[in-house]
């Protein structure tokens, strides 16, 4: 299901954040020819850009996913928003909760998040409060966020996360399409107890968009279009106390 890794990601955010303030301030994606009358009757062939039936929709959407090599999500749960890229082997974008956003990177198994002034206000830091860790990039490897960081790898892990969407996904129960738009891309929607998706009318008819008055919304891009993550300089790497 989509809800436990997001979920497991986003309340780890607040926990991370409290984590390294604490360290900070001890140190701080027409109709065939028919065959003979005495054969059966064949069933119409459907346009090239037809959209997905509804019986085989869930099941379409969900292949489609699990192959690809990277996507682009955007999302939000309630306060909490994030901007991801996920590729095969790396990740990058960042999280907001209540207005206050954090970047994240992953490379292969390595994963650092930035201390920002935003998280300091998360954690509860006084105003104006000063940190060594201010503007660091904080390795998740490192003993001040011991425990903290296999949560948020989960959520930078493409496999992991579309796998989990993807299976969310491939339910049976989806209603006709209808046409729809996403952003000015025309799109087709189908609506399945209290999910919609939203298709790409065209082409391979990519998922664009997630609904969900429990889960949440998830916009989708940049299908197959890998935009490799890097990691940070080693100067913006705290390298203090806790490291």
């Amino acid at each position: 299901m989509i809800r436990p890794p997001q979920k497991r990601f986003l309340l780890r955010c607040g926990a991370i954040a409290a984590a390294l303030v604490c360290a900070a301030c001890s140190s701080s994606g027409g109709t065939p020819a028919q065959s003979p009358a005495s054969a059966a009757p064949s069933s119409p062939v459907k346009p090239a850009d037809a959209p997905p039936d509804a019986a085989t929709v869930g099941d379409t959407v969900s292949a489609a996913m699990k192959k690809s090599t990277a996507v682009h999500v955007k999302g939000s749960d309630g306060p909490t928003k994030f901007d991801v890229q996920l590729n095969k082997d790396s990740a990058s974008g960042s999280i907001e909760k209540d207005g206050a956003e954090i970047p994240v990177v992953r490379v292969g198994d390595k994963l650092w998040i930035k201390f920002t002034r935003g998280m300091a206000k998360i954690a509860g830091r006084p105003a104006g409060a000063r940190s060594p860790l201010d503007d660091k990039w904080v390795s998740m490897d490192s003993p001040m966020a011991q425990g903290l960081g296999e949560g948020v790898k989960i959520f930078l892990d493409r496999d992991v996360l579309v796998g989990a969407m993807a299976d969310d996904l491939d339910q049976p129960g989806y209603s006709a399409s209808e046409p729809a738009d996403v952003a000015g891309t025309p799109a087709v929607r189908y609506e399945n107890g209290g999910r919609t998706i939203f298709l790409d009318a065209a082409g391979s008819h990519r998922l664009l968009r997630y609904e969900s008055p429990k889960q949440g919304t998830m916009e989708f891009s940049g299908w197959d279009q890998p935009v490799p993550a890097k990691a940070p300089p080693a100067a913006e790497i705290y390298s203090g106390p806790g490291s």
